[in-house]
């Protein structure tokens, strides 16, 4: 790990390095389809980034208007840079996007805790409509499936 982080709003990083860091973090995602994770994050109008030199390390992905709402769809930390600050971090980023802004998030099942201790509040007044087409299953068949694309981050 290098002294500094580097964290960067300004471009998307490769399929390849996101799908590892994916692969690594573990965050369920379908990263065995290239093409959709480029769509996800093609489409996506906050992506921010961290680096350690090269080495992508971290990554959040979201939607907001700027003024009002805003959603984090992923939030991603390689294993070994978890609990260096790096979570946070994207996290107030993003949140430093706009004044005013009403952020809200689904935490995977690994991180149900994470985001209380980071100053989020629960809420409870949420609905959700199932995406069709893929379903993750547990974390330790996706951590076994994708061994060696986590071992690439």
């Amino acid at each position: 790990m290098s002294a500094a982080l580097t964290y960067r709003l300004d471009r998307i990083p490769p399929v390849d390095a996101i799908r590892a860091l994916y692969a690594a973090a573990p965050l369920r995602r379908p990263i065995h389809d290239p093409e959709r994770i480029r769509r996800m994050f093609q489409d996506a109008n906050v992506v921010i980034s961290a680096y350690d030199e090269d080495r992508l390390v971290g990554l959040l992905r979201g939607w907001t208007d700027f003024v009002y709402d805003g959603y984090v769809c992923d939030l991603a930390v390689h294993p070994a840079f978890q609990k260096a600050g790096v979570g946070r971090q994207l996290l107030d980023l993003a949140v430093g996007l706009g004044e005013g802004i009403q952020w809200v998030l689904q935490a995977a099942p690994l991180a149900r805790d994470y985001y209380a201790h980071v100053g989020w509040e629960k809420i409870e007044n949420g609905w959700k409509m199932n995406r069709a087409g893929w379903t993750p299953g547990s974390y330790e068949a996706y951590q076994a499936e994708h061994a060696d694309l986590a071992a690439r981050a």
